[in-house]
């Protein structure tokens, strides 16, 4: 291992004194729309360009003033993603005005007429868009009598643009249908998922919080029994304790997966952190629960002890697992071992923060102790880092079994930092400001 890091770092909480995955809610709006502005305004200028490559060389074969009316034109089909109605009336205004030039060539920067009525369909100006396409017709037409075009080309020529505009009102027509079927498609698709959380909230508080409750009652009830051993009573107190601290981490669960705003919300790991614990402390924690079992406990933590880290976040969650499985399938003639590390920056570190490396070591029990059925603890482990950025690996290696963790810690926001964003964020004061990730 490389040289510890000590000082005011915090497992798993970010610069800018955000949630990490949790963000407020608050502030996935102004993104989401400044993001959808700025897809815009791309697409507005892709099409400007695409315009401008199909009309501007043929219409600088003409003159001058062809080549200003094709930039032009393309221009306002461009405008027509963002304002489609701005858009239609500058290519009506453009093609009325080139009448005055002689008249100018349009040429191919007619296609920007196209464009913006099937832009003015899609956003629902169904009587703009035909109103329009009418207007962006007769300039054509109008230039083809003023050059002398034989009455029978003009006349194809007028049909043929008749068409196309017909066509660009029938595709945005089509294109709106589509995309409100698709809305309608996925909010359906949330208000399932939403109804699911619910659903699945009820059957959890019907079984879950019920047994847990129920735990909780017959352990208090007979850590009360007269003539009963002290050791005994501690025994019974313990699981209380235990199913007492269940019952409200699924009872908020369970408010998160009622209250959450949409099927599309985030669900924090049981509780959200709302204060923080010591590393050394968080590890000795561990150590003692392992010792009321029964195990022979060794702490080894080389950096800052006082490193502080989000109760309830993936780091303590991760070693409640570890305990549960050195409990399950934990040999008690061979101490636990539990050595940690903040590791520098490094080649294996390529998020410019100081690492926390964890190394579990405990036996493997001949004949592990009774307990239900388990089988996906390991994998929620693995999820968790995952998405934190983080790893998970276990191995076997004769009769002991090895779990390494591997966390980012990133640097604390000072309290007032952290209030502003907060502030920026619209959070209400005394809400969680520390990373699900430790």
């Amino acid at each position: 291992m490389t040289s510890p890091v000590t000082g005011p770092y915090a497992a798993g909480e970010d610069e800018s004194g955000g949630t990490g995955p949790f963000v407020a809610r608050g502030s996935a709006r102004p993104r989401a729309m400044s993001r959808r502005a700025l897809g815009g305004w791309v697409a507005a200028a892709l099409v400007t360009t695409l315009l401008l490559v199909v009309s501007v060389p043929i219409a600088s074969g003409v003159d001058r003033a062809s080549t200003v009316i094709a930039v032009l034109l393309s221009a306002a089909g461009g405008l027509s993603v963002r304002q489609p109605v701005l858009g239609a009336v500058a290519v009506g205004t453009v093609l009325t005005l080139g009448l005055g030039n002689g008249p100018a060539h349009i040429g191919t920067g007619i296609l920007a007429s196209p464009v913006t009525i099937a832009a003015c369909a899609a956003r629902g100006h169904l009587l703009t868009a035909i109103g329009m396409a009418s207007w962006h017709v007769i300039p054509p037409a109008v230039s083809g009598v003023l050059r002398g075009d034989d009455p029978e080309f003009l006349i194809s020529q007028v049909m043929l643009w008749l068409v196309l505009q017909t066509g660009a009102v029938l595709a945005g027509t089509w294109g709106r249908m589509l995309t409100g079927r698709i809305r309608e498609e996925r909010s359906r698709r949330l208000t399932d998922l939403a109804e699911q959380r619910r659903a699945i909230a009820r059957e959890l508080h019907d079984t879950g919080v019920r047994a847990m409750t129920r735990v909780v009652m017959l352990s208090e009830d007979a850590a009360m029994r007269p003539g009963i051993d002290a050791a005994d009573a501690v025994q019974f107190s313990r699981i209380s304790g235990t199913a007492r601290e269940a019952t409200e981490e699924l009872r908020v669960l369970l408010d998160a997966l009622r209250t959450a705003d949409t099927a599309e919300t985030p669900l924090a790991a049981s509780a959200e952190p709302r204060c923080t614990i010591g590393l050394g402390e968080l590890l000795e924690a561990l150590r003692l629960r392992l010792l009321a079992e029964g195990f022979t406990a060794q702490v080894s933590l080389e950096g800052d002890r006082t490193l502080p880290v989000p109760r309830q976040g993936v780091l303590e969650r991760c070693l409640r697992e570890v305990e549960a499985n050195v409990i399950r399938h934990g040999d008690r003639c061979v101490p636990v071992a539990v050595l940690g590390e903040l590791c520098l920056p490094g080649a294996e570190n390529d998020s410019g923060h100081p690492r926390l490396e964890l190394l579990i070591r405990n036996g493997i029990a001949s004949a592990p102790a009774s307990a239900p059925r388990g089988g996906a603890g390991l994998d929620g482990m693995h999820e968790r880092l995952a998405q934190s950025g983080g790893r998970l690996e276990t191995r076997r290696d004769g009769t002991l079994f090895l779990t390494r963790l591997t966390l980012a810690c990133t640097r604390p926001a000072p309290p007032d930092a952290r209030a502003d964003a907060a502030s920026r964020r619209g959070d209400t004061p005394g809400g969680t400001g520390e990373d699900g990730r430790a």
